[in-house]
């Protein structure tokens, strides 16, 4: 029992709500992501410190293919056409982990940034 200087004690929920984006806006967000990953790796491409190993040459291959994949796909207007956006990127993602330092760790936190991108808009 409380007294009547006591006011109740409600529940708080401090979290933000979530915003809900149009297709048109997280497709935007997606394709934003993903030219930031392109131009990281191109300044690894062109930096002295690439190596044209087989692996580089994979990786670079890779995510310019996925990225100019992306561009190719149409403005969203479902939730689904949304996810066709994702998969067409995703390649990129599980290609980009954490390694070496230097140009390899920015390509690495642009592909986070994409990541986090797809998963809180599919």
């Amino acid at each position: 029992m409380r007294d009547a200087d006591t006011p109740p004690q409600e529940p708080t929920d401090d979290r933000p709500h979530p915003v809900t984006l149009t297709p048109q806006q997280c497709a935007d967000l997606i394709r934003a992501a993903a030219a930031e990953v392109r131009e990281r790796v191109q300044e690894w491409r062109d930096s002295p410190n690439w190596r044209n190993t087989p692996t580089n040459s994979h990786r670079y291959e890779t995510t310019v293919g996925a990225i100019d994949a992306l561009g190719q796909l149409r403005d969203p207007n479902t939730e689904e056409a949304v996810a066709s956006l994702a998969d067409a990127v995703r390649p990129v993602i599980v290609e980009w982990r954490p390694s070496r330092p230097g140009p390899e760790q920015s390509i690495y936190a642009a592909v986070e940034r994409l990541r986090r991108t797809i998963d809180t808009s599919t």
